[in-house]
């Protein structure tokens, strides 16, 4: 997978760059918390098939949802401008009744039972997307930001995320508002895409910053037990900030 390369490529260099300067140095080690609002991206690849048949299902909005997350990480003093970093955040962007468009090749089951192609109203009961991040870090170093930026401290991470969607029930109403049809189960799949992450530290002391972050993920997901043998295929694209504060030790 393309995504594992990339994480590969991004976070060997940097322990093995660790393991050879930490040899006759100590880590920062950083510890920290941050809540914010995460922000899903229009799904427009939602792809449902079984035996005999497929559906292809137009552009909707998953709804903006509170998201809080941990991370921790540490940068090495001798090269003090490269770290690495792992986190883990949560959300629960869920779709409220939203007009979607669907093509419908063959005889559907599951959800779309008994219906043709055309305009549906359609829901999903989110539980949870819950993602663990892992990140090569970059950063104006403490002294810089302190002597030139008045103690603002910019940063940039690149990794992947192993992602975790979890859903209750997708449900599909005609447009008038009358349920036609929902999943059999609740489902989950775990899969790993690619992670971004920007922001700005403000150094209070020695030991305390406070942060703004913003991180982007895409991850593609499979559910198979939503309804009996039927895939519903889509790519999860979001973005979040989130304000919190990190200790260093």
């Amino acid at each position: 997978m393309s995504f594992k390369k990339l994480a590969v490529f991004l976070l060997v260099p940097v322990f093995s760059l660790g393991m050879i300067f930490n040899q006759s140095a100590h880590a920062e080690w950083y510890l920290g918390g941050a809540v914010g609002v995460a922000i899903p991206h229009d799904v427009d690849d939602l792809a449902v098939s079984g035996g005999g048949f497929s559906v292809d299902v137009s552009s909707f909005s998953p709804d903006t949802s509170f998201t809080g997350g941990i991370k921790g990480g540490y940068f090495f003093e001798s090269i003090p401008y490269l770290g690495v970093e792992i986190n883990w955040s949560m959300s629960a962007p869920d779709v409220d009744k939203e007009t979607v468009n669907a093509t419908i090749t063959g005889t559907p089951t599951g959800a779309f039972v008994g219906q043709a192609t055309g305009n549906f109203l359609g829901s999903v009961d989110v539980d949870s997307v819950s993602s663990f991040g892992f990140l090569a870090m970059l950063r104006v170093t403490d002294e810089d930001a302190n002597k030139d930026y008045s103690g603002m401290q910019p940063f940039l991470g690149l990794g992947f995320t192993i992602s975790t969607l979890d859903v209750n029930s997708a449900t599909i109403f005609n447009t008038a508002g009358t349920q036609l049809g929902t999943t059999g189960s609740g489902d989950s799949d775990t899969s790993v895409g690619f992670l971004l992450s920007t922001g700005l530290n403000y150094i209070v002391s020695d030991n305390i910053k406070l942060y703004s972050e913003y991180k982007f993920q895409t991850v593609d997901h499979t559910l198979s037990s939503l309804d009996d043998s039927v895939d519903y295929k889509l790519t999860n694209e979001s973005s979040s900030i989130v304000f919190g504060a990190t200790y260093s030790f």
